[in-house]
């Protein structure tokens, strides 16, 4: 916020009574500037009406903004701005969890009852009024500061605010009190016919230079010049959010979740692409979304064969709309090349295959059930040479590597597996040669 001249300054400039300026500068507690986060989109305040003629039942806050933007995280707030109260939340507001801004860019919080009866509008979120001050209403008739802000860090209502929140849009209304503040650097409108301004709009939707003159007063007669106006309907697209890139080495599974959501729709389903093309990197299962606005799953899969490089899936989230809509996400992925495995040494012996293999059941690599196939193949390569059949034990050797292949990956881990099996040949084809 900012770039308009102060109330303090105007008063100066309109030659006020030093006396009450100091009195205001006493009083002015809360004009703290608070910045716009620089993601979050433009949503400004348009149209605000704060009391009108007879019973506040037709009080009501306008935003304006990018149609569909959604409005998940922001908050509506009173700040008080007369006497000792200065400073602290009087209302809050938070928008409700998948609202967006309609397709004609507006969306309405306010008085159902009254905004029904004079203007035949549903606001988009309700208000009942409660006793107030002066009348029946959500928001008093005194010096205040109406905000648009985001709601982390927002306090509830009787807390004072810090400055620290992050405010999209502030206005404020002064009822000439002589302890008059304003919260968040807020441009301020005059008194009306000396007393509290009914409301505002904006002089043209959305024009917003954080200045006064970017306002013109309502009608405290509920006339045609207040225009309270709600979201029309907006088809919004699926928002897709995809999980951390992948990194690994050849050999490795990776896994990255991914998840879309439709505010007002559902989403049915995923489609991917992989660049450059690559059939081991896929979508696992998915699940799509059971309501309106819930949260459909997936997730990109890297098999273990995937050969080494860097790759891009992009992931594209789909709803169920007459005519599809989609939004796509994506996943960075880079596989480095797997180290080669060791050479099998020269004197490899049968005794050195059934340690390998006693290693391998104590660290888990070998799948317990399996343990017996092996140590039977073993035996009898022992039993062949113990009766000089050679190349008996020769061919035993070569059916053991194919048997340890064949259990590959499944039940024996596929670096140990290649290690085992090489260590098998090369022993029968010592035998064989010797």
């Amino acid at each position: 916020m900012g770039g308009s001249t102060s109330p303090l300054r105007r008063l100066f400039e309109r030659g006020a009574d030093v006396g009450v300026v100091l009195a205001l500068l006493a009083g002015a507690l809360v004009p703290i500037l608070s910045v716009r986060a620089a993601d979050t989109p433009t949503v400004v305040l348009n149209e605000v009406l704060v009391h009108h003629t007879d019973n506040d039942t037709t009080e009501f806050i306008e935003l304006y903004g990018e149609p569909g933007t959604l409005l998940d995280g922001l908050s509506l707030v009173v700040v008080e701005g007369d006497g000792a109260s200065a400073g602290t939340i009087d209302l809050r507001v938070d928008l409700p969890s998948g609202s967006h801004l309609g397709g004609n860019g507006f969306y309405l919080v306010g008085n159902a009852a009254g905004l029904s009866a004079h203007y035949g509008v549903v606001p988009d979120v309700p208000l009942l009024p409660v006793v107030g001050f002066e009348a029946v209403g959500f928001m008093e008739n005194g010096s205040q500061t109406i905000a648009l802000v985001e709601t982390a860090g927002l306090g509830a209502v009787g807390d004072q605010v810090t400055g620290g929140e992050n405010v999209l849009d502030a206005v404020g209304f002064r009822d000439g009190g002589a302890t008059d503040s304003w919260a968040f650097d807020a441009p301020v409108l005059e008194l009306w016919d000396g007393f509290l301004p009914p409301g505002a709009h904006r002089v043209a939707d959305g024009q917003d230079a954080d200045s006064p003159e970017d306002w013109e007063l309502a009608d405290y007669y509920l006339g045609n010049g207040n225009t309270p106006t709600a979201a029309s309907p907006f088809n919004v697209p699926p928002v897709v959010t995809c999980g951390p890139d992948l990194a690994g080495t050849e050999g490795e599974a990776l896994s990255t979740p991914v998840s879309a959501m439709d505010p007002d729709g559902l989403v049915s389903s995923f489609t991917w692409s992989v660049s450059p093309q690559q059939a081991t990197i896929e979508l696992g299962a998915a699940s799509p979304a059971t309501a309106v606005g819930g949260a459909a799953t997936t997730s990109v899969e890297v098999g273990p064969t995937t050969p080494s490089g860097d790759y891009v899936v992009t992931v594209t989230a789909w709803n169920d709309e007459a005519t599809p809509q989609q939004t796509s996400c994506g996943v960075a992925v880079s596989v480095e090349e797997a180290p080669p495995p060791p050479p099998p040494p020269d004197d490899t012996s049968l005794d050195d295959l059934v340690a390998m293999v006693d290693r391998m059941l104590a660290d888990g690599a070998v799948d317990g059930s399996k343990e017996a196939q092996l140590r039977d193949r073993l035996e009898r390569v022992q039993e062949m040479l113990a009766a000089g059949q050679k190349a008996a034990a020769v061919a035993q050797l070569r059916a053991f590597a194919n048997q340890v292949a064949g259990l590959s990956p499944k039940w024996i881990g596929a670096d140990v597996a290649e290690d085992l099996a090489e260590r098998a040949v090369a022993l029968a084809e010592e035998l064989a040669s010797s």
